[in-house]
């Protein structure tokens, strides 16, 4: 798995075949760091993105895309042939291959694909059921799962073959609160590079390096956290808590509300 990731999107846009209208429309951006976030309204081309980072979009789903995309400098089709990417979808009932009778062979499935040994799988999916707290669910029936343990379980099924760009639409959807603070505080320990789609403004804050803000198909900011939360000014986006909160009480860091909690408790600290 490389450390490295520069992800460059020049000029893009894609249009499924037998839609007049643009899924996504002259999209340039260039990653800051390794975790980006992206957020926007429903239909707002979000997922289009991901798809087509992953593959599926122009290949699996007849499309057109002009344009360039590169990571590492590489033309994305170079580095995809080369680099194991990820893609976990919204439906986690999707992600799953329905043959498996038990949450193991589930999560085996792709790595006896690849020709692993036993060992090698045994190795994997025990890290994978670690860090995603599955360990006593590996001898359940998939199909005998809460929404929530399905998604993590798809989740699973990505990070096992330890991907070199992981690219999550929505994962925490099914989940409730305490799962979603157990998926975030298990993202944050991540080495591997991710774009996630999420309405979690909050948990987006905290932990992406940049935000990407789309709607009807074009990238309206690409910037830190802290800029596009105090800078985006528009009706059909919401904002952090933390920004909410330090508004209320006027509190500022370096001249912008904060956005999450660790920003919010400096300005309080630096107010008194």
């Amino acid at each position: 798995m490389s450390n490295n990731f520069q992800l460059t999107i020049s000029q893009l846009s894609l249009r499924y075949l037998g839609f007049e209208n643009l899924a996504l429309e002259n999209i340039s951006a260039q990653s800051r760091g390794k975790r980006i976030g992206i957020i926007g309204p429903s239909h707002a081309g979000k997922s289009s993105l991901l798809a087509l980072l992953a593959g599926i979009a122009g290949k699996m789903i007849p499309a057109k895309f002009f344009g360039s995309v590169r990571i590492n400098g590489e033309e994305l089709e170079a580095w995809r042939s080369q680099h194991e990417i990820a893609l976990l979808l919204q439906d986690p009932a999707s992600q799953l291959s329905g043959l498996a009778d038990t949450v193991y062979d589930e999560l085996a499935f792709s790595l006896l694909n690849q020709g692993k040994s036993d060992e090698e799988i045994e190795s994997a999916v025990k890290r994978a059921t670690d860090q995603l707290d599955l360990t006593n669910l590996l001898d359940q029936s998939p199909n005998q799962l809460s929404g929530g343990q399905t998604q993590r379980v798809a989740i699973a099924t990505a990070l096992v073959t330890e991907p070199d760009l992981l690219l999550l639409d929505d994962p925490t959807s099914q989940m409730d609160p305490l799962g979603r603070q157990h998926f975030f505080s298990w993202l944050e320990k991540l080495s591997c590079p991710f774009l996630l789609i999420s309405n979690e403004l909050d948990d987006l804050a905290a932990l992406c390096d940049q935000i990407w803000v789309i709607k009807d198909g074009c990238l309206l900011m690409a910037d830190s956290p802290q800029t596009v939360f105090n800078q985006l000014d528009d009706p059909a986006f919401d904002k952090p808590a933390a920004w909410k909160m330090a508004k209320k009480l006027e509190l500022k860091l370096d001249g912008c509300y904060p956005v999450n909690a660790r920003e919010l408790k400096e300005a309080a600290e630096n107010a008194n």
